[in-house]
């Protein structure tokens, strides 16, 4: 998180508009307040600046951040919520969790199994409308995403382009800014449709572990 990112938020209350200026100057350029790593002074600072309980706003703002400003402005209008017949009796608030459970919350651990089979349920469903059509051949562009700021995609785009694969012509590529400094790999192709299928991809790409933490399909348009 930079000090111009932090800068554009807006909180809803002095305190923490003043909270949110104290931290984004002490962090500066550095990806953590205490440098390089995370540590006790980043969850104390963050739970100040939205409360010991708020585990939903740091997992809203965690996956918002996933996507560039030109994917979210692309997003649809919010619906106005359906009214709730007048007959229909009121639901029962449903009990709070315990503090406690709260309390375990890891703002900076992995995403929860759930979350992943979700992302992985979405990716096979686009990616099932495109696997291996028969004849012709497809423009494919992919996001490839790191898993942090220190991952090199400049050493990730040789070895791929290094890669020779039976109908599949490497293309243009380009780096595009993520969020906190993250960085994710935009590559163009162009595959054989017969040849090569999006399982084809994902097995491929994923394969470089050691670079990539996922990768999506952006587009995919027949030639």
């Amino acid at each position: 998180i930079n000090a111009e990112y932090m800068g554009r938020v807006v909180w809803k209350s002095e305190g923490s508009k003043m909270a949110a200026a104290a931290i984004a100057q002490k962090l500066g350029d550095k990806p953590f307040l205490g440098g390089d790593a995370p540590s006790a002074a980043d969850v104390k600072a963050l739970s100040e600046l939205l409360g010991e309980h708020h585990i939903n706003i740091v997992r809203w703002v965690k996956h918002l951040a996933s996507y560039t400003p030109a994917e979210r402005k692309a997003w649809p209008a919010a619906q106005a919520p359906a009214k709730a017949s007048a007959s229909a009796p009121a639901k029962k608030a449903e009990p709070a969790k315990k503090a406690e459970d709260e309390d375990d919350f890891d703002p900076f651990a992995d995403e929860t199994e759930e979350e992943k089979a979700a992302l992985d349920a979405k990716k096979n469903k686009d990616a099932a409308a495109h696997d291996k059509p028969k004849g012709g051949k497809s423009l494919i562009v992919m996001d490839i995403k790191p898993w942090d700021d220190t991952t090199n995609l400049k050493e990730l785009e040789e070895k791929l382009r290094a890669t020779k694969v039976d109908g599949l012509t490497w293309g243009s590529s380009k780096l595009q800014e993520v969020a906190f400094g993250i960085k994710k790999l935009v590559f163009s192709i162009v595959i054989e449709d017969e040849k090569v299928g999006s399982d084809d991809l994902e097995d491929l790409i994923t394969g470089y572990d050691e670079y990539v933490q996922s990768m999506d399909i952006a587009a995919w348009n027949k030639l």
